[in-house]
């Protein structure tokens, strides 16, 4: 691939996953300013790695593998340098309880706050599953679990969710 070509795709590749993956990195990072470092990380590693893309099918699994590890090293040295701080403008929606949520009367704002509430892992499987559209056995290749896992892991995010949403909803019907 000429260096012309390169950049082309790169472009391409940048035009059609920039949305998706940073609203990824927001999710798996819980916080929009490291989020954004994340994204960049992202994008230079895809173009300095865009030698080692061998199967242009599996372009999203390659360029999602590379923003959870991005994630992943920056929450580790994140917490390993200081106490996560967790940007005002996402705090919001994280750390209102459900009857403060309820005050936005808006259905986004209570999944917000509610896939905040969910650990790591389950919030990582249903984000891939539910909003980003990844197979079961696609989301298995990028987190390095088993499908088994990965099928629990988005059945109790679920629950957990309809758990922590369900007063929320009842309080509106």
């Amino acid at each position: 691939m000429t260096e012309f070509e390169r950049r082309r795709f790169f472009d391409e590749l940048y035009t059609q996953y920039e949305k998706r993956v940073f609203a990824y990195c927001v999710y798996v990072t819980g916080d929009r300013d490291q989020a954004k470092d994340v994204f960049q990380e992202v994008f230079i590693k895809a173009y300095q790695a865009l030698h080692s893309l061998r199967d242009r099918e599996k372009l999203s699994n390659w360029l999602f593998r590379i923003a959870r590890n991005e994630c992943l090293n920056s929450m580790k040295s994140t917490q390993r340098s200081q106490k996560r701080k967790i940007s005002l403008e996402y705090s919001e929606h994280l750390l209102h309880t459900p009857k403060d949520a309820a005050s936005y009367n808006d259905e986004y704002a209570h999944l917000h706050w509610g896939i905040g509430q969910l650990s790591k892992e389950y919030r990582e499987a249903l984000v891939l599953a539910e909003f980003e559209g990844f197979s079961l056995k696609e989301i298995a290749e990028l987190t390095g679990a088993s499908l088994s896992n990965v099928k629990v892991r988005i059945h109790r995010a679920k629950m957990k969710l309809h758990t922590l949403l369900q007063p929320i909803l009842n309080d509106h019907e």
